[in-house]
């Protein structure tokens, strides 16, 4: 399907396109009924090829220009046709993981902390999951979500959460853009900064994208973000050099030179990003910070840094508003260690990427 140049929904598009077929089928009715005695099978032989682009556009068209109209997310997976065609269980159950897996996570970046010194782990509301339609077509398979619609969730619009959710989508929408109309890495890493000046939202979107994009162990070449508005077939897929460039950016996100200390307790770890987040922070300038800590840290001692009250200094991104919101922590040291502690208290990270 190429996209309508006058921005007309999908579906009327092809809806037009019926009414241009079905009005050629009537014209060559007419046309055999004066010149060819209403002869049946001469009508077939003629109508032949009007008949077969409407199977087509029933068939496939409709069904694909329904999804693009009711989806706020689009994940098309590009690949050889004998893998698509039929696509493995295991590719169809991981796209949706990954969906839901890193929706979940740049909503919780967006929603920020509700309370400060819970414990508990965010997690996606079930009335606010986004919605499911997908179909093979034309040897791609396309996955589209869309967010909860009036009276499917007890949630209104308005909602903080709900608003949440939906920045989330175009936070890794606008990352998959930005590698798609660009190739230099620093233009996209400035086009992303301008897109997300929060710089937690932008840290978790760029991971979201990153978990999306094929990798080497892919079954399929390339991955297509859209939905909302945007068509996948304006856009170039992201593929495993994506995935790179991503790696790039992330191995530097924070670019400021300013330096601060804060104490708080850290809430939750994840120990495959080298991320924490603290929360309960002494002054109560801001709620909680996402920290990233050098990757020399072997896990079993990251692990252990949880719910522990911690003092850590590093650079800092600020948001819009002016709130510390990414550090790249150089030093750490856990408050709340006895005195006759027998394990590490104070932790140094090198810093190898501070720019002007």
């Amino acid at each position: 399907m190429i996209p309508p140049a006058d921005n007309l929904p999908w579906q009327q598009l092809v809806d037009r396109k019926a009414r241009e077929l079905i009005e050629q089928v009537a014209a060559t009715y007419d046309w055999v009924k004066v010149h060819g005695n209403s002869d049946p099978a001469f009508f077939n032989d003629m109508a032949a090829d009007q008949f077969q682009w409407l199977r087509e556009l029933y068939q496939h068209e409709l069904p694909l220009a329904k999804m693009l109209d009711e989806s706020d997310l689009t994940v098309e997976l590009l690949g050889s046709a004998n893998r698509i065609a039929h696509p493995r269980l295991n590719v169809v159950s991981s796209t949706f993981a990954k969906v839901r897996k890193n929706v979940a996570l740049v909503t919780k970046a967006v929603a920020g902390v509700r309370d400060p010194q819970s414990d508990q782990p965010f997690h996606m509301p079930e009335e606010m999951e986004l919605g499911f339609s997908s179909l093979v077509h034309n040897g791609t398979v396309r996955f589209g979500f869309s967010l909860p619609r009036p009276g499917e969730s007890l949630l209104n619009q308005d909602d903080p959460l709900y608003q949440a959710v939906a920045s989330a989508v175009a936070a890794i929408k606008s990352v998959s853009f930005s590698l798609s109309e660009l190739d230099d890495d620093d233009e996209i890493e400035e086009n992303v900064k301008q897109a997300l000046s929060d710089p937690k939202l932008r840290d978790s979107a760029l991971i979201a994208v990153r978990e999306l994009a094929p990798s080497g162990r892919s079954s399929y070449s390339g991955v297509t973000i859209a939905g909302g508005g945007v068509r996948a077939a304006d856009i170039r897929p992201l593929t495993k050099e994506s995935r790179l460039t991503v790696r790039h950016i992330l191995a530097a996100p924070v670019k400021r030179t300013e330096v601060i200390t804060i104490t708080g307790t850290v809430r939750e770890t994840d120990l495959d990003e080298n991320r924490f987040e603290v929360r309960g922070i002494e002054n109560g300038i801001i709620t909680d910070l996402r920290c990233i800590y050098g990757p020399k840290v072997i896990d079993k001692i990251a692990a252990k840094w949880l719910n522990h009250r911690v003092e850590v200094s590093g650079r800092v991104e600020r948001d819009a508003s002016g709130r510390a919101r990414l550090m790249k922590v150089a030093h750490l040291r856990l408050v709340d260690a006895p005195d006759n502690a027998q394990q590490q208290i104070e932790f140094d990270f090198p810093d190898e990427n501070t720019q002007d």
